[in-house]
C-alpha cells in the first residue's frame, strides 16, 4: 500500500512540474508567436494585394455575416484593402478549408469586382511531399487568379487538382469557394458603395 502511494505521489509531482514548465514556456513565448503570426498574415495580404497601401479589418457584423456565408469554409478575418487615398480597392480574406491533415489556412485577395488577385497558404499540416504540393507547385495557386470576377462554386470546381494530393487540393478549393460566397453574399454590396 505504501509503495503504491509513493508511486502515485511521484506521478502527481511529475505531472505538476511538467504542467508548470509548459505553462511558463507558453507564457514566455505566446506574445512572440502571436507577433510572428500577425507579421506572416500582413506579408500574405501584401502578396495577394500588392496595390494596397493599407489593410483595415472590417466591422464585426460584416465578419459575422461573412462567416455565415462561407458555408463549410471558415472565414476568420476580412480586411479592406485601401489605396494611398483611402479608397477601397478590394479585400483580403483569411479563409480555411479542410485538408487531409487538418485546416489549410489561406489568405486570398479579391478586387472590387470579386476577381481573385492572389492566394497564399498561411499555414497547414499536410503530408510533406504530397499534400504540401498545394504550396510548392506554383501553378496550383496561380490558377485561382484566372477565375472570372464574381466567380461561383462551379468555376472553382472546374480547376485542376494535384494528383496525389486530392484532399489537400480540395481543402484549398473549399477555402476559395467560401471566399466566393462571401463576396457574392456580403462584400459585393459593399463594393457598390453601401459602406
Amino acid at each position: 500500500m505504501a509503495k503504491s502511494l509513493r508511486l502515485v505521489i511521484a506521478v502527481v509531482v511529475t505531472c505538476v512540474v511538467a504542467a508548470t514548465g509548459l505553462a511558463l514556456a507558453y507564457g514566455a513565448t505566446k506574445d512572440r508567436i502571436a507577433d510572428q503570426e500577425r507579421r506572416a498574415e500582413q506579408e500574405s495580404l501584401a502578396a495577394v494585394l500588392p496595390e494596397a497601401d493599407s489593410f483595415e479589418p472590417v466591422a464585426e457584423d460584416v465578419l459575422a455575416a461573412a462567416q455565415d456565408a462561407a458555408g463549410d469554409a471558415d472565414c476568420s478575418a476580412i480586411y479592406e484593402a485601401l489605396d494611398s487615398s483611402g479608397a477601397l480597392i478590394g479585400w483580403g480574406l483569411r479563409v480555411s478549408g479542410r485538408g487531409y491533415g487538418g485546416p489549410i489556412n489561406v489568405v486570398l485577395g479579391l478586387d472590387s469586382t470579386g476577381k481573385v488577385t492572389g492566394v497564399t497558404i498561411l499555414s497547414m499540416s499536410e503530408t510533406p511531399g504530397l499534400g504540401t504540393k498545394v504550396q510548392s507547385e506554383p501553378w496550383f495557386l496561380e490558377q485561382f487568379t484566372e477565375l472570372p470576377a464574381a466567380f461561383a462554386t462551379e468555376d472553382v470546381r472546374a480547376l485542376d487538382s494535384i494528383s496525389g494530393s486530392t484532399k489537400s487540393s480540395r481543402g484549398v478549393r473549399a477555402a476559395v469557394e467560401g471566399a466566393g460566397r462571401v463576396y457574392a453574399e456580403v462584400l459585393q454590396a459593399r463594393a457598390g458603395g453601401e459602406q
